[in-house]
C-alpha cells in the first residue's frame, strides 16, 4: 500500500491537472502583486500598497485553496471512474500489480490527496514569496514577522483544507460521473454555507441560522485572518476542521464499501 502511495502521488503530480492547477497558482499570485502595485500608482504609497501587504491580504484568500480541493482530488483519483469490489481492485504500485480491498484503496486516494496538496502548498509559498520579493524589491526583505504571522494562519487553516480534500474524495468516490461529484462538492463547499450566511444576515433576523454559521467551514475561515477578532476560536476551527474531515472521510468508504459487489 505504501509502494503505491507513492507511486500514484508521482503520477498525481506528473499530470496534466496539477500542471493546470501550478500554472492557475502562479498567475494568481501575479496578479494580487500586479494589484498591489496599480493600487500604488493610482493612489500612491499610502498603507495596504507594499510586500508584507501582499502576505497579509493572501490570507482572506485561503477559501480559494479550500473550493480547489476537488482539483487535486481528480488528480490524485485519476480520470476514471474505480469500481469497487469486494475481492479486491486490481492497482499498480510501480512495480506491479497489486490488489487493494475498497476501504484501502480509499485511505490510499484520501492520503495521496492529501500530500499532493501539501507538495502545492509549499510551492505556493515558495511562489508567493519570490515573487512578491521580486515584485517589491526595492523595500528590502520581507519582515520575518510577517512571514510567521501567515504562515501561522496557513497552519491554522490546515484541517478546514483537510475537511475540503475529505469532501472532495467522498464525492469523487460516491459519483461515477465527474459533473455529479463536482456538483456534490459545490453544493456541499459553497451553496450550503452560503445559504446559512444569507439567512443569518440581519434582513432575515434568524438566531438559528446564526448560530449554525458559527460551525460552518466557510465561517471559520473568514475569521483566521483576525487574531484578536472575539469570535475567533482557534479550538472551534481545529475542531471543525478534523470533525467534517472525519465524518466525510467514514460516509465515503462506507458507501463506497457498500457499492462493492
Amino acid at each position: 500500500m505504501g509502494k503505491y502511495i507513492l507511486n500514484d502521488l508521482k503520477r498525481a503530480l506528473t499530470s496534466k491537472i496539477s500542471q493546470y492547477y501550478l500554472f492557475g497558482t502562479v498567475i494568481l499570485v501575479l496578479l494580487a502583486n500586479v494589484a498591489i502595485i496599480a493600487f500604488r500608482i493610482i493612489y500612491g504609497t499610502n498603507e495596504g500598497t507594499f510586500a508584507y501587504n501582499v502576505f497579509e491580504y493572501a490570507s482572506w484568500c485561503f477559501l480559494i485553496p479550500y473550493y480547489s480541493c476537488i482539483v487535486l482530488a481528480l488528480a490524485a483519483y485519476g480520470k476514471d471512474y474505480i469500481e469497487p469490489d469486494r475481492n479486491g481492485i486490481r492497482v499498480n504500485d510501480g512495480v506491479g500489480n497489486i490488489s487493494l480491498s475498497p476501504t484501502k484503496l480509499y485511505i490510499s486516494k484520501l492520503i495521496v490527496t492529501a500530500l499532493l496538496a501539501s507538495v502545492f502548498m509549499v510551492i505556493a509559498f515558495a511562489l508567493l514569496y519570490v515573487i512578491t520579493a521580486l515584485f517589491h524589491i526595492s523595500e528590502g526583505a520581507i519582515p520575518w514577522g510577517v512571514i510567521k504571522s501567515f504562515l501561522e494562519k496557513a497552519a491554522l487553516s490546515l484541517p478546514l483544507w483537510f475537511a475540503g480534500i475529505s469532501f472532495a474524495i467522498m464525492f469523487l468516490f460516491l459519483f461515477e460521473k465527474r459533473w455529479k461529484a463536482f456538483a456534490g462538492f459545490a453544493f456541499i463547499t459553497v451553496i450550503i454555507p452560503q445559504l446559512i450566511r444569507i439567512f443569518s444576515l440581519d434582513t432575515f433576523k434568524s438566531d438559528i441560522f446564526r448560530i449554525i454559521r458559527r460551525y460552518t467551514i466557510t465561517q471559520s475561515f473568514g475569521l483566521i485572518p483576525y487574531p484578536s477578532y472575539p469570535e475567533r476560536s482557534v479550538p472551534l476551527i481545529i475542531t471543525l476542521g478534523i470533525a467534517y474531515g472525519v465524518a466525510a472521510a467514514v460516509i465515503g468508504m462506507l458507501c463506497y464499501n457498500r457499492k462493492a459487489k
